[in-house]
């Protein structure tokens, strides 16, 4: 029996509300299963980004991961609150979004995630949303939403705009210390119950959407074919990603590695010469979307060692794709292979 189970016991199932809370600096400076246990996790979390840093291991966890699994017909969250809030959600019933990472005082933009150094934790991570520059008297409307949505942008786990992430390690820690949770901060586990729409019956004939449909047969063809790579990718990528430690030697040295795998990306770090950042498509699940929009596990590399792995929704989540479209102007762009336009990646 692992750990966890034997500290949690059976599981409980959620009830509307704070489920569980613990202080941050309850969890500091304790054991991973202990925080875990305060969160009321039902299984061993598993981390989603390991990197080796001065000789030890670092791991970052999501808090999502050591919370029990949400059932129907909860909507549940794990977000950073003031213990005042919290206290007003047992006692007036606020809802959920209100103190959630949309809603919150705190104005967070990502998952909350648990930093542990050789399995102690450390800190606690949900970057800070940027504050967005008044408008210009001499811009449009148009002018403003571009600069909004691509510029100032900010790669919380890379050394500057324009670096590959994590090139330091675990640097960002001691960086970039607006990204840990703010003093006193509480770490709660909250749910509420969903609000179900009901959607509406059918038509019972529809000759312009027949239409439209019939129009649209060419392109169910791509999508097929499109739907059968998403699938492949899906389950090559996710074998190889679990093939590559933290720690190891790249199998094979690195160029014979990508020679053995073309579809996996190298990026290289112009600073940097011997750190290099590769991209493993991990595909997705079938869908009627005809753009590539695939996830992707990232793997850290200097010379020939692997120095950190991070899965698909880590390297999302924190950013870790997003900063390889980001130039040193801090614009999101086609900055490398990979890279949209508008600064959006996919593998």
């Amino acid at each position: 029996m692992s750990l966890i189970a034997l500290l949690t016991g059976l599981m409980v199932v959620p009830e509307p509300g704070v489920v569980t809370a613990a202080p941050v600096e309850d969890l500091i400076g304790q054991p991973v299963a202990y925080a875990a246990s305060r969160l009321g996790a039902t299984r061993d979390p598993a981390p989603a980004i390991t990197i080796i840093d001065g000789g030890g291991r670092l791991d970052i966890y999501p808090a999502a991961e050591m919370v029990p699994p949400t059932p129907h017909p909860l909507t549940c969250d794990v977000a950073l609150a003031p213990p005042e809030v919290l206290a007003e959600v047992r006692t007036s019933g606020i809802p959920l979004y209100a103190i959630t990472r949309s809603g919150s005082r705190y104005r967070r933009v990502a998952a909350v995630y648990i930093v542990a150094r050789d399995g102690v934790v450390v800190s606690v991570l949900n970057p800070p949303m940027a504050e967005i520059a008044p408008a210009r008297s001499d811009e449009t409307d148009r002018d403003r939403v571009r600069r909004v949505l691509y510029e100032n942008k900010d790669p919380w786990l890379s050394v500057a705009p324009g670096r590959l992430p994590l090139s330091d390690g675990g640097g960002f820690l001691s960086r970039r210390t607006d990204m840990a949770a703010p003093e006193g901060a509480m770490l709660a586990h909250l749910c509420q119950t969903a609000l179900i729409v009901q959607s509406p019956p059918p038509a019972a004939r529809d000759d312009a959407g027949l239409l439209q449909g019939l129009s649209l047969l060419p392109f169910a063809w791509r999508l097929k074919g499109l739907n059968a790579e998403r699938e492949g990718n899906r389950l090559e990528g996710a074998a190889l990603f679990a093939t590559l430690r933290p720690g190891d030697g790249v199998p094979g040295g690195l160029d014979a590695f990508l020679a053995a795998h073309p579809g996996v990306r190298r990026y290289s770090d112009e600073q940097d010469p011997a750190y290099s950042v590769l991209v493993i498509n991990l595909g997705a699940e079938a869908n009627n979307n005809l753009a590539r929009m695939n996830g992707a596990a990232l793997i850290g590399v200097r010379d020939d060692r692997i120095v950190w792995t991070g899965d698909g929704g880590a390297a999302a989540g924190l950013g870790l794709t997003s900063a390889l479209c980001i130039d040193r102007q801090a614009t999101a762009a086609a900055v490398r292979p990979g890279c949209s336009s508008t600064g959006y990646f996919s593998p």
